[in-house]
């Protein structure tokens, strides 16, 4: 998973004042998290993409375990190997899944193999990480397109899924080795192997103070925010999509500054113009305060990064916003289905994702 580390400058100044947000939560190391314990309800499955059921996965289809981003460990590589084969699959590793180096030609080999391979089902990540998009600049997004199978993964991955997404196939943003740890709750595992074979899940989540009512529809693209930000007009570019989006994104270890940058990127880029809604996911592991960028310039210090988008990015919008979306780094981390047509409902005291056909 990525892992960029905050400056030094900007490290740890927490007091023992109570969080501001009933959706940030702190441990002992000072830093704070918030979309980690957001209440959501699965409201049921539906099965979409009837005339593409071949698409999803069934028992006893084979595959690809692979770590097209940073290497894993043999460790995780295992893990992931034995889920798989827990839930009915016939994982097959990649040749340089879990050595200790490999080159950039390795690396793309594993997933050009994985691609090609028509006994291959499916393409599922160990680890996110790093350099996606050095594998991604040197490969035609026709082979994804024709190869017509999905992909499995967050963070780093990210570039993954908007590769998909822009050869117009859908991706699953979801957690990897972490799908088969106890550390994930059962319920989070029973969502992310019943979407690997089509079932689509509705959540309804618990609004936030923050969230801006309404409803849109559009194909759901994004991630990892700083991810997201590396593939913007590249080839594999999601967010130039020419139909309505709506746009999910988390982030981890990044403090105010870093997100704020990262956010006016999009701004500057026309991104966040563009989306008929926005969810925001997790915001894992940042420190509460930031020497270099703290609100005090703004009006008065931020409360969460939630009250720091809300005051730097939402004003004058009138598009639906949800908070708090249970996806991304931290310990809860339900699955969602990117490139499909998703309807975002924010009402008063919840929100709701419905995908439709």
């Amino acid at each position: 998973m990525k892992r960029n580390g905050c400056w030094i400058a900007c490290f740890i100044l927490m007091i023992g004042a109570a969080l501001l947000i009933s959706c940030a939560a702190k441990d002992d190391t000072g830093l704070v998290s918030e979309g980690v314990d957001t209440p959501v309800t699965v409201l049921g499955y539906t099965a979409l993409y009837n005339s593409a059921d071949h698409y999803f996965l069934k028992e006893g289809d084979k595959v690809a375990v692979i770590a097209p981003s940073a290497l894993p460990g043999k460790k995780k590589t295992e893990e992931t190997v034995e889920g798989l084969k827990k839930w009915g699959y016939i994982p097959v590793e990649g040749k340089y899944v879990s050595v200790e180096e490999r080159t950039l030609e390795n690396c793309i080999e594993d997933l050009e193999w994985a691609l090609n391979d028509p006994e291959i089902k499916a393409v599922f990540c160990v680890r996110g990480g790093y350099a996606s998009t050095e594998v991604l600049d040197r490969m035609p997004l026709s082979l994804i397109a024709d190869a017509k199978k999905p992909i499995i993964g967050f963070s780093d991955i990210t570039t993954y899924l908007s590769a998909w997404t822009t050869a117009d196939l859908v991706s699953i943003h979801s957690p990897m080795r972490d799908s088969f740890s106890e550390d994930l709750p059962e319920e989070c595992k029973d969502v992310v192997k019943r979407i690997l074979t089509g079932e689509i899940p509705a959540y309804r989540c618990q609004g936030s103070a923050y969230d801006v009512q309404g409803s849109a529809e559009g194909i759901l693209i994004g991630g990892n925010l700083a991810t997201l930000t590396s593939v913007l007009n590249t080839a594999y570019d999601c967010t130039a999509a020419d139909e309505p989006y709506i746009l999910f994104l988390e982030d981890v270890e990044e403090d105010y500054e870093h997100i704020h940058r990262y956010l006016t990127v999009l701004k500057h880029q026309g991104v966040l113009d563009k989306a008929a809604g926005i969810i925001f996911g997790e915001w894992c592991d940042y420190p509460k305060e930031c020497e270099t960028y703290n609100g005090n310039s703004r009006g008065g210090r931020f409360e969460s990064v939630a009250d720091m988008i809300s005051r730097e990015f939402l004003a004058g919008r009138d598009v639906p916003v949800a908070f708090g979306f249970p996806a991304g780094h931290g310990s809860v981390n339900f699955p969602l289905l990117m490139g499909a047509r998703l309807m975002l409902e924010v009402s008063e005291e919840s929100y709701t994702l419905t995908w439709v056909e």
